[in-house]
């Protein structure tokens, strides 16, 4: 790891310090005089590390150190440290800076507050190259080294790739890094706004999707000439009854039709009443068993007449669930109902909102957030439609999750999260993308066989049918634990060619064999490398994936304790350039003489979150006793390595095992 340096021209006020300027801008190098007696941490620095140079009380300029170099000076000017080129503040006049307010409280113990070279911490440094200049490759490598530059190298990865697996030892945190990928490739605040504030924002901006909402107006025209509002009364079986296959039924239009403009979802048909049954070739019911299908069908022409000539819902409520009425109703007077019909996501706006939400029907709570939109609309004048403001809505929070999501208003965690599995070596194509499942038949008698969906597949439908520009992620973790190629079967293809069909093995009734997985869905793996007992990823799959390895680093963390001296004893069993490596983490590693020739350090050396003790709220440690960690995470997994030949050979004149228990 790279260190981070101030480096004074000179005691402002010193007749030298322009002499000494000309010499360090003249000759691309720092100088500093051999008499100086507080020379603070200028023996420590080295290659690569970065020096900024101070000029009285100004940064001006940064480089990147070729490691010191003592010189012949007459003047005594010999103590001097190369630099690859001067990023200056201003070219055209050098000594023009950005303030060094702040590098106080910045600067790492054994500096001195009056030392000529201070060690600050990357955080601070990076922040003042920052402000002095950020065109030239120089910034580029040092951003991309920082932990947003890691990320953005990753996520730019994955959106081409699509897949990634992140490889690695135990405890490197490749579980938590791609959650961390998913997290900012699925929400985007950088601003790190609250859920209030974003709302504000989108009606400021004012942007509306016209082509999007043309599309719906065209659609309900569509919808119009099928099911206009006083048209109910002569409706028969087939014009309201899902079942047949066919797109022209009333339900297929309020659950198919229309889904892009407010997705309604019927569970199990029960919110229908009457669906056609082609097991049994006839109409059937799914509520009032006892009562003729013709008196139902009644109820239902005069229950969808109130509803579409006079909103009324009094005898639709006695028949339909309020997801139902509430579509209908959006349907038929979209500039009154909001397109949101579910009561799980309506709840958790109202959280949102901060509005009382407990004892009022599904119906008043779509009334309130439809109340809320022209309340911003009146404030924020603008094209933005209702299908808009759902758009941004389901874009930025996670309302479909059911439970207490939301319960602090000014603590919601409003990020929209990744689907996560994790493999096992019994998990089938079955399981993983489409399988047959048992049911009984509606009369209860037998059973009934047939394909469904599973998570890869619902999840690739999910962001198809998305037309909010949203991203989706699944996360596998431990994706090697399994045999990934008869997992994941014909989707292999998919994977690199998509937005292609391909032919499934089994058929969804109504749906047809084909899949496919949208540019939209992302996947990333993660990968134990130490875990021998799985089998390999072959070369196809291989292909269609990027692989990124995750590796052991020290970490400098306010909220953590990090033992740094505990991580140093255990990677040198494994490495034997630990200090190469933690100054550069490009550093080839080069193994120890305690590990087996068998095994690389990448693929073994125990990662750094097994020397961490979490910072809990009340200021106490997690765990309180480090040595809980130590004697029963540390030592148990390296004297399993030293049962499976990894480590070998003596410490210290001890035997590995030995060495290894008196820890």
């Amino acid at each position: 790891m790279r260190k981070y340096f101030v480096c004074s021209v000179g005691q402002p006020g010193e007749d030298y310090v322009e002499d000494n300027f000309n010499r360090i801008s003249s000759k691309l190098a720092f100088f500093m005089h051999d008499g100086t007696t507080q020379k603070g941490l200028y023996n420590e620095i080295r290659a690569n590390d970065v020096l900024i140079l101070k000029y009285n009380s100004n940064y001006i300029a940064y480089g990147e150190s070729l490691g010191n170099k003592i010189i012949e000076s007459d003047d005594g000017w010999s103590l001097t440290t190369p630099v690859k080129k001067w990023y200056y503040f201003d070219e055209s006049n050098q000594k023009k800076g950005v303030p060094s307010y702040g590098v106080q409280w910045e600067t790492i113990p054994g500096s001195g507050q009056m030392g000529t070279v201070k060690g600050i911490t990357p955080e601070f440094g990076f922040k003042k190259i920052t402000e002095i200049s950020q065109t030239n490759s120089l910034y580029n490598l040092l951003y991309s080294e920082t932990t947003i530059g890691k990320m953005e190298n990753l996520k730019k990865i994955l959106e081409y790739k699509k897949q990634i697996i992140l490889q690695g030892p135990p405890g490197t945190g490749k579980t938590r890094l791609a959650k961390i990928i998913a997290n900012d490739l699925m929400n985007n605040n950088p601003q790190n706004l609250s859920p209030k504030e974003l709302i504000e924002n989108f009606f400021k901006l004012g942007k509306s999707d016209k082509k999007y909402n043309e599309n719906f107006k065209s659609r309900l025209e569509e919808f119009y000439e099928y099911f206009s509002k006083n048209q109910f009364s002569k409706m028969e079986l087939d014009d309201y009854c899902i079942g047949k296959s066919n797109n022209t039924n009333f339900c297929w239009w309020i659950e198919k039709g229309l889904d892009k403009y407010g997705k309604f979802t019927p569970g199990n048909s029960g919110n229908y009443l009457i669906y056609y049954s082609k097991g049994d070739e006839d109409y059937r019911l799914t509520k009032f068993p006892n009562e003729n299908i013709f008196d139902i069908l009644i109820n239902i022409q005069n229950a969808l007449s109130d509803l579409a000539e006079k909103e009324n819902i009094v005898e639709a409520s006695k028949l339909f669930g309020d997801s139902f009425i509430i579509k209908i109703l959006n349907s038929y007077y979209p500039d009154k109902y909001f397109p949101i019909n579910g009561r799980t996501s309506l709840v958790n706006l109202m959280k949102i909102f901060d509005m009382p939400f407990e004892k009022i029907a599904t119906i008043d709570l779509n009334g309130a957030i439809q109340n809320i939109f022209n309340e911003y609309k009146d404030k924020y004048p603008s094209d933005i439609s209702t299908l808009d403001f759902m758009h941004f809505l389901y874009s930025k929070f996670d309302l479909k999750k059911d439970g207490n999501l939301y319960e602090d208003p000014n603590e919601i965690d409003i990020s929209r999260k990744p689907s996560l599995i994790q493999f096992h070596p019994s998990y089938t194509y079955e399981d993983f993308i489409r399988g047959i499942v048992a049911t009984p038949n509606e009369k209860g008698e037998g059973i009934i066989y047939k394909a469904e969906d599973r998570l890869l597949v619902k999840l690739a439908n999910d962001a198809r049918d998305d037309d909010s520009n949203n991203n989706y992620v699944l996360i596998i973790d431990e994706i090697n634990r399994t045999n990934l190629s008869s997992v994941l079967g014909e989707l292999i293809y998919a994977l690199e060619y998509r937005g292609k069909e391909v032919e499934s093995l089994y058929e969804i009734e109504g749906e047809g064999n084909k899949i496919i997985l949208p540019p939209n869905l992302y996947i990333i793996g993660t990968m134990n490398t130490a875990d021998r007992s799985v089998g390999h990823i072959d070369y196809a799959i291989r292909r269609r994936f990027a692989f990124v390895d995750v590796l052991p680093k020290e970490l400098n963390d306010d909220k953590i304790v990090f033992h740094k001296d505990w991580f140093r004893k255990i990677s040198e069993l494994f490495i034997e350039n630990y200090d190469e490596y933690v100054i550069n983490e490009d550093t080839i590693l080069k193994r120890a003489k305690t590990l087996s020739g068998e095994f690389r350090p990448e693929d073994v050396w125990i990662g750094h979150s097994y020397f961490i003790q979490k910072k809990l709220e009340d200021d106490s440690l997690e765990p309180q006793d480090f040595r809980i960690r130590i004697d029963y995470e540390i030592k148990p997994i390296l004297l399993e390595y030293v049962k499976d030949g990894i480590l070998i050979g003596k410490v210290d004149g001890k035997a590995i095992e030995d060495y290894i228990k008196t820890l």
